[in-house]
């Protein structure tokens, strides 16, 4: 790992540059919308401050709905023609912690034992510059799932604002190629006054659970049916997640569409039959809570959320998914 220290003028100088062979994109302010990912065009733009963006960057790999390929139907004549994958370059830079957490989980699924096409030339054609968290949102708690606001783990290199300028650490060759030319060495003392400061910013994260080792005696507990109450499976957890992954396919005049699905809907287990084995709020949640907690962890070994919050924040009747877990009856 190398580490610089770096002025916000000589990052944007960087970046005008980048962007004559680089599609660059980054957390944007938006006009009474929010923080969301956008191209950016001027590095000015660029939103490095310490709010959150609305959407994970899981969009930017995983499309919330993509053509796979279409087909057409000339001279007596089927002739199937696949999309062609994106070769343009990326930068996507003020990726949080939590976020590149996400993107390794989402690796088990679709860059393993299993390869998605789309994803992992996504994943290819991408360098990630990551950002530090310097201020956790009351609802964050990534410590309790294994990470943390200042962990490096899935970027390129990663920025930590400090006293108006960046320690920028560089982790791999892809973000030494981009980012080495910039920036100048800290001295001993200054490596030693950030490590502290890494360990003290570690401990902003105040909310702090315990998941359960196994959630399996407890399956049909009535505690499902109290917790998903007030839920109104409108989705928003699902689309705001960092690690939902689930989708439906969708055959659409002659083309092939792959779009975000989730469990908190009604027709998502919905068979052609008409049977529904979750047909009530209960099952489906307690579906959301064991994908997450249960099955992923014992399919690849981890907990299938990163703590980001999100899916608290914004959930319309504030479902505080955090606070089940940790007082689940096991």
């Amino acid at each position: 790992m190398i580490q610089k220290i770096v002025t916000k003028e000589e990052l944007y100088k960087l970046l005008n540059y980048l962007l004559q062979d680089f599609e660059v994109i980054g957390p944007k302010e938006l006009t009474n919308r929010g923080i969301f990912y956008e191209t950016i065009k001027n590095p000015q733009d660029l939103y490095l401050g310490e709010g959150f963006t609305t959407e994970p960057v899981k969009k930017l790999f995983l499309n919330p709905s993509e053509w796979f390929f279409k087909c057409q139907y000339k001279d007596s004549k089927n002739s199937l023609e696949e999309i062609a994958l994106t070769k343009t370059k990326r930068i996507i830079i003020g990726v949080r912690p939590c976020e590149t957490k996400g993107l390794e989980l989402l690796d088990k699924v679709y860059n393993s034992e299993y390869k998605d096409e789309f994803y992992v030339n996504n994943r290819n054609r991408t360098v990630i510059i990551g950002l530090s968290c310097a201020k956790p949102d009351r609802n964050c708690f990534c410590t309790s799932m294994g990470g943390s606001n200042v962990e490096s783990q899935g970027t390129d290199a990663i920025l930590f604002d400090r006293d108006g300028k960046f320690i920028l650490e560089i982790i791999t060759d892809k973000g030494k190629e981009i980012l080495g030319s910039i920036g100048n060495e800290p001295s001993e003392e200054e490596k030693k006054h950030w490590q502290q400061d890494k360990e003290k910013r570690k401990d902003l994260v105040k909310t702090k659970i315990k998941a359960p080792e196994d959630l399996d005696k407890v399956f049909e507990d009535p505690y499902w049916e109290q917790v998903s109450k007030s839920c109104l499976s409108c989705g928003i957890c699902t689309f705001l997640c960092p690690t939902c992954h689930c989708f439906d396919l969708v055959d659409e005049q002659r083309r092939r569409l792959r779009c975000y699905d989730g469990c908190a809907f009604v027709d998502f287990t919905l068979q052609a039959s008409g049977e529904n084995p979750r047909p009530t709020k209960k099952e489906r949640y307690r579906q959301r809570v064991f994908h997450k907690f249960d099955y992923f962890k014992k399919n690849f070994g981890e907990n299938l959320c990163v703590g980001c919050g999100r899916c608290i924040r914004y959930c319309p009747v504030k479902i505080d998914i955090s606070e089940i877990v940790d007082k689940a009856p096991v």
